[in-house]
């Protein structure tokens, strides 16, 4: 941390992750099903790294194991089961490819995804200071227009004393409709004092944290906060909205759980195209599916979710989109296609899944049978 204090400016900052170089990176990664297949983090670990030319070894705490990868290091700590954080300070194209490489290999493996809207909050809910943020949003992939119509990509790297001031005066004046999807908001928590233990890290909305400054328990504080944070919501919709079956004691059997719907405002002109590209196992949804045409303005797919292998089924109209979550189907494949609409589709899309973090339902993800449709 200390190393990567340097001074620093915008005619310093690299397009992508400025000074990520030097500083420390971390990735939020979460574990699909380690209590489903009784295999215990280490395990998985050790099945997934050696194959890849990494080792992996234990260290005098029982939830941190070291990684070796050549000449680079990385410490995976799995203290809070589900969600590891990944750490090293490994230049960050040696760092990003492990992480790739890590993830890429399994269907176990997934980043947890950060919503844009939490990633809005999280300087208030983590008691930090916003410093910058950027924005992303492109519909080019959806679009049947390869010239693009205006305002279907945006991408914006703003500095700025007032950060979170600025983000609300820019999202209040319309000035890029239905399409402020931020991608990364960077922080300083800690002492205000310029001698004071502090942090200043950037959150990526893949789950990937870049961070310097000269107190390492600033930076693990507010990534407990977030993953606590992510865990709530990917646990309320698996406990909430899973569909199943469960008997009482007469034996008769009931459905549990609701179907989400998401209100939609459409930014394209054509809804057939865009379905025919979310289910076309591309990037950037990674679905599979044969959509339906049910009537005019309504399609059906039953996907399957190339990641993590699960499969649901998705009715889409000119107004919502209803998904039906099989039981046992990671909750984390919901967040990250939501993210894919805020950053692909419309970045105003109706389900706050902040909301879900404090135990409360999201408006616009309640009960509705999908028969309303």
């Amino acid at each position: 941390m200390v190393a990567a204090r340097t001074a620093w400016s915008p005619t310093t900052e690299t397009e992508e992750e400025g000074r990520a170089r030097t500083s420390v990176k971390t990735y939020l990664v979460e574990a699909h099903r380690l209590d489903a297949d009784n295999i215990s983090a280490a395990e998985l670990l050790r099945q997934i790294a050696l194959p890849l030319g990494v080792a992996v070894d234990d260290t005098d705490e029982i939830d941190l194991f070291q990684l070796r990868a050549g000449e680079h290091e990385f410490w995976c700590d799995t203290s809070i089961g589900r969600y590891w954080r990944l750490h090293t300070t490994a230049k960050v194209e040696q760092a990003d490819a492990l992480h790739r490489q890590l993830v890429g290999v399994t269907p176990l493996l997934d980043n947890v995804w950060l919503p844009p809207n939490y990633l809005e909050q999280l300087a208030e809910r983590t008691n930090s200071a916003m410093q910058t943020f950027s924005l992303n949003h492109d519909r080019r992939p959806l679009t049947a227009d390869a010239d693009g119509q205006d305002l279907d990509f945006v991408a914006l790297r703003l500095w700025a004393s007032q950060a979170a001031r600025t983000l609300r005066l820019l999202r209040d004046a319309q000035v890029f409709p239905h399409g402020i999807s931020l991608r990364s908001v960077k922080l300083r928590a800690g002492d205000v004092e310029p001698d004071g233990d502090f942090c200043i890290a950037e959150y990526f909305h893949n789950g990937k944290v870049t961070a310097s400054g000269t107190s390492f328990d600033e930076h693990n504080r507010v990534l407990l906060h977030v993953l606590r944070d992510y865990g709530r919501i990917v646990e309320r919709i698996e406990n909430r909205y899973a569909i199943g079956l469960t008997c009482d004691d007469q034996r008769c059997s009931h459905v549990t759980g609701d179907p989400i719907v998401i209100d939609m405002e459409w930014t394209m002109p054509s809804i057939e195209h865009v379905v025919a590209r979310i289910f076309s196992a591309a990037e950037p949804f990674r679905l599979w599916g044969v959509p339906e045409r049910i009537s005019d303005k309504h399609y059906r797919a039953r996907a399957v979710d190339l990641h993590v292998g699960s499969t649901l089924t998705f009715d889409i109209t000119d107004k919502h989109i209803v998904i039906q979550l099989r039981g046992g189907t990671c909750g984390n494949t919901i967040v990250r296609f939501l993210g894919g609409l805020h950053y692909h589709v419309n970045s105003d899309v109706g389900v706050d899944l902040l909301k879900w973090t404090d135990g409360e339902s999201s408006g616009s993800a309640q009960r509705r049978p999908s028969a309303a449709l």
